[in-house]
């Protein structure tokens, strides 16, 4: 593991972990990875909210580090409510950490959304973010044993075993549905954003951590997406493949440890495919040189973009809207966009050749002047004038025969004599039913009773959603929009479930837009309380929800539901209306 500390470490608990880190081995003997001093404060009071950010080739993590003072024991974790430390594994007292709080994950979440806002607008794509929480200080134990709490927390002692272990867990929720590994551009330039000062790791040493070689930055949205789109994440031999979420379940990490990137096997399949690509091209350009003469050189165009530091191959900001002539997207196209290919330059233009006599187009007629002695050729176009002429007749008769119908409808009419068309008028018009349900009518769903509150409908996605699930629609706006409210209980409690239905142009649109949601930290579109709405007995706003989405086609539905009064009940109780919500009925309209 490579280990930054371009400032000086401020706290006891830094210096302790750094020095641990220190005693492994650089190179991926270890553990591949790179753990950079990147402390995050906020607040007036200056509250240290992340110590540092782990880059492991499957993506990234935020760090804490915090100093358990004064107290000692077994230390209980739990993703929400205080932690407690205690002599055994029963429960004690509630924990006590450096800087204030007993539970250091909300802390370590804003820290994790924060580095993802950064990254994104710095034009790099994070995917999901891990957080690890290392305790420090006299702590015998821990509970859970292994440190994971779901949803990408996992916790580790100063130790070299259970740090190791923490990593892995951190790598393998950053790495779940990730369509490519961080290469060493990508590594330089994510370290470069979050804003470190001093130097960056070379290329070399990133790549002896197990970061695949690529001279250009390939985490940009534009090259993720369609490499989501068309293949499921490729990963290397001996890395135990993630689950994929179910249709209706919340957003979790599987919790496994999973082996080690293996470099080897990762460089033995980029000289696979760089033999593959170079083969390709040779084909190509056989027969395209055979067929066309030599052309003219063409001038490269002029490289507008920003000098690089020494040793740095890759370019962040302000890229040009095209890739460079010889952009294969690195290790010959392995992490490239499959659509875009080398541009090569065009063949001459072949000179024109005259058509034999037989096949030539005969002259059309054309008037000749008086005492000309030219000959024409009027037989096709005079038949073709008498078929115009015939056609301009009977369309003149048909608009004749259509006016006096007309005329003697109205005569009829005005005599008294019934019509079928007056008939068809006298008749009461039919009222359309709605396309949906109304407020008020209720839903049973796997036994729970869900009655519907509010319900909206737009034609446009922009202005209806938030963070990058908001920048998605700003350039594929969906083509309808369809969001309700509805009311349940749940083991006696209230609860409110919004539900979105998110049409899109096709399927593929509608996969990326699941897969953009489903990531951690990534936004969502906005639910009615977060836009205004309100009914009897909602609450303000959705607060510990619990998410579940599906897609069929071209439509994505997503499910948040949330306790509306101040009591709460388990979260599986949540999780099983969740699930249930994608199953209510949509399309609706307002009955008021």
């Amino acid at each position: 593991m490579l280990i930054l500390t371009p400032t000086p470490l401020q706290s006891a608990a830094e210096r302790a972990l750094f020095a641990e880190l220190a005693g492994w081995d650089t190179g991926s003997g270890v553990r591949g990875a790179v753990m950079a001093s990147l402390p995050l404060v906020e607040g007036p009071m200056q509250r240290r909210q992340s110590d540092a950010v782990l880059f492991v080739p499957e993506g990234i993590a935020v760090v804490r580090v915090v100093e358990v003072e004064r107290q000692s024991g077994v230390v209980t974790a739990a993703p929400e409510g205080a932690w407690t430390i205690g002599p055994g594994d029963g429960p004690g007292e509630v924990l006590q950490l450096a800087g204030g709080g007993s539970n250091p994950l909300d802390g370590l979440m804003r820290s994790g959304m924060h580095a993802a806002v950064t990254l994104r607008q710095a034009g790099l794509e994070p995917g999901r973010i891990a957080r690890l929480t290392v305790l420090t200080g006299s702590v015998s134990g821990l509970l859970p044993a292994d440190g994971d709490l779901g949803e990408g927390d996992q916790v580790a002692l100063l130790d070299s075993g259970s740090l190791q272990l923490g990593v892995a867990r951190a790598a393998r929720h950053a790495g779940t549905d990730n369509p490519r590994l961080w290469t060493t551009a990508d590594v330089r330039a994510g370290i470069e954003a979050l804003g470190m000062a001093g130097r960056i790791p070379t290329v070399e040493e990133l790549n002896g951590e197990g970061f695949p070689y690529s001279p250009y930055v390939l985490r940009r949205p534009d090259l993720l997406t369609p490499a989501a789109l068309n293949a499921a994440p490729q990963r290397t031999a001996g890395y135990a493949p993630t689950a994929a979420p179910t249709a209706g379940g919340p957003r979790r990490g599987d919790g496994g440890a999973g082996p080690l990137v293996d470099p080897a096997a990762a460089a033995r399949i980029a000289a696979a495919a760089v033999q593959a690509q170079e083969a390709a091209e040779r084909r190509d350009a056989a027969p395209l040189s055979a067929a066309t003469p030599p052309a003219a050189e063409v001038p490269a165009p002029a490289d507008h973009r920003p000098p690089s530091r020494p040793g740095d191959t890759m370019t962040l900001l302000h890229e040009p809207a095209g890739p460079p002539a010889d952009d294969t997207g690195g290790l010959g196209g392995l992490f490239g966009d499959p659509g875009t290919a080398t541009p090569v330059a065009e063949p001459a233009p072949q000179p024109l050749r005259e058509l034999p006599p037989e096949l030539r187009p005969r002259p059309q007629a054309r008037p000749v002047p008086a005492g000309s002695t030219a000959t024409t050729t009027s037989g096709g176009s005079s038949g073709r004038r008498q078929v115009a002429l015939v056609l301009a007749a009977l369309a003149v008769v048909a608009l004749l025969v259509v006016v006096g119908v007309l005329a003697l409808s109205d005569d009829e009419g005005d005599a008294g004599t019934t019509t079928a068309g007056a008939t068809a008028g006298a008749a009461p018009a039919t009222p359309s039913a709605p396309a949906g349900p109304v407020v008020g009518d209720t839903a049973v769903v796997n036994g729970t009773t869900f009655t519907l509150q509010v319900v909206e409908e737009n034609s446009t996605c922009n202005g209806h959603a938030y963070d990058a699930v908001a920048g998605f629609f700003a350039n594929n706006d969906c083509t309808d929009l369809d969001r309700a409210l509805w009311s349940a209980d749940v083991e006696g409690l209230p609860v409110v479930v919004s539900v979105a239905r998110v049409t899109m142009p096709d399927p593929a649109s509608a996969q990326a837009l699941r897969s953009l949601a489903d990531t951690d930290g990534s936004g969502n579109v906005s639910d009615l309380l977060r836009e205004g709405a309100r009914y009897d007995g909602a609450p303000e706003r959705l607060s510990g929800a619990q998410y579940a989405s599906s897609q069929q086609g071209a439509t994505v539905t997503i499910v948040e539901t949330s306790w509306a009064g101040a009591q709460r009940g388990a979260t599986s109780g949540l999780d099983a209306v969740a699930s249930a919500g994608l199953s209510l009925p949509g399309d609706g309209v307002d009955a008021n």
